[in-house]
């Protein structure tokens, strides 16, 4: 009885190859991971899966981050939609994520700068890895040794005198960069790059060997906040801190820039807020306009830096009116949720992720000066509803003043095996 008990277990080892690359398309991310773990078939099945470039489900984004627990060689994901949270290691020799600085994501991949404040890109899942040109092959940037051997920058400009700054302090002048899809594309991806020090625009496709400056005019030369990429028109849609729109069309030859929205009248604060622009599933452009402020919090022996906190307070969305030409004040997002952050900005169907809250914003902290120079403080990170203008912690995370809430700082990305 007992042998015939055992002989009807099925063993799960001898699943047909074909069967097993067909049950790892319906998998979502974590199990997908796991499954290459269970035995040797299936890793076998996993890498034909892998080298097929199949798709698997839409996948919700995902916080990751570094902390204590995982070590410095690895990452964690967080998944809002789900309350799952699982570790990656990072398999890019030389690259770890507590020596990186995220500047941007999309299609699965991460833009972060180095110790040395060259940009890389990096999928954490896969640990494919493409380097962007040097950060000296911009046109104002040059390298040097300083008397005790340290590798500085000299930043050069017709409209500054020139300055330096030690290797990996420079990083400080990336402010985010955006992609046109994933760089497994190759050439076809094109990396925008918003920096300093004057708020210039750059580009680069993945394999060229310099980084080219957007010529300054006064559509591109002061201060970008944020940029979009739609595929319909294969046009790059950015967004400055007042409110102005250009259109950016690296096709051709030479860059062409127009300019499809002025200046928005109905705030002045521009100080206090940062403007991202989302492209929505039916069809719209929006602005979202995230505001914050510095408040004090009681000095803990825990923090390095100053005791002050940089919190957000509000957040306004408007409807881009091209032919009008005039930002519309939008109330909610409905049975969406928004996505903000270094990331480039995403606006999802609750439906797809049904974990997720409906006219909610998820958000990371992004202040590209206070992260940078606060590294020890906390994030500014968390669910806010638009209808109640209020921030509310992500479940089942660390509490806020954990490590994984300071450096590097923690970027939505959302997975991907391609």
């Amino acid at each position: 009885m007992e042998s015939g008990v055992q002989s009807n277990i099925s063993d799960w080892t001898r699943l047909p190859e074909d069967l097993l690359v067909a049950v790892f398309g319906e998998l979502e991310i974590p199990d997908l991971l796991r499954s290459a773990a269970v035995c040797t078939s299936w890793r076998s099945a996993y890498r034909i899966f892998r080298r097929l470039r199949l798709p698997s489900p839409k996948h919700s984004p995902c916080l990751l981050y570094s902390s204590e627990a995982c070590g410095p060689d690895a990452a964690m994901l967080y998944c809002p939609s789900t309350g799952a949270t699982f570790h990656i290691p990072m398999r890019e020799p030389g690259l770890r994520l507590r020596s990186l600085s995220p500047i941007g994501s999309g299609h699965g991949w991460l833009v972060v700068a180095d110790e040395i404040s060259n940009l890389h890109l990096i999928n954490p899942l896969t640990g494919c890895h493409a380097a962007l040109p040097p950060i000296t092959t911009f046109p104002s940037v040059e390298g040097s040794l300083d008397d005790q051997g340290n590798l500085i920058y000299t930043f050069s400009g017709k409209s500054h005198e020139p300055y330096r700054l030690p290797a990996v302090e420079s990083r400080d002048m990336y402010e985010r960069a955006v992609l046109s899809c994933s760089p497994s594309a190759g050439s076809a991806c094109i990396v925008l790059l918003m920096h300093e020090p004057f708020g210039e625009l750059s580009f680069a496709r993945v394999g060229d060997q310099r980084w080219t400056q957007i010529p300054a005019d006064d559509s591109t030369g002061i201060q970008p906040s944020d940029a979009v990429y739609s595929t319909a028109d294969g046009l790059f849609y950015v967004v400055r801190s007042d409110g102005s729109m250009h259109t950016l069309d690296l096709n051709g030859p030479n860059p062409v820039t127009t300019t499809i929205m002025p200046e928005a009248a109905m705030n002045s604060e521009w100080a206090d807020k940062y403007v991202y622009v989302v492209q929505t599933p039916w069809g719209d452009l929006l602005q979202a306009w995230r505001f914050r402020d510095y408040s004090e919090h009681a000095d803990d022996s825990n923090y390095i830096d100053p005791p002050v906190e940089l919190n957000m307070t509000e957040l306004q969305l408007y409807k881009v009116d091209v032919h009008g030409q005039m930002l519309v004040k939008v109330d909610s997002v409905g049975d969406h949720a928004l996505f903000l952050g270094y990331n480039s900005s995403m606006c999802l169907p609750i439906n797809d992720f049904p974990g997720l809250k409906p006219d909610c914003a998820y958000v990371t902290d992004d202040s590209y000066d206070y992260v940078n120079l606060c590294k020890f403080f906390k994030r500014d990170i968390g669910m806010w509803s638009i209808a109640k203008q209020t921030m509310h912690s992500l479940a089942s995370t660390s509490p806020p003043r954990d490590p994984w809430l300071n450096w590097p700082a923690p970027i939505w990305i959302v997975p991907s095996l391609l």
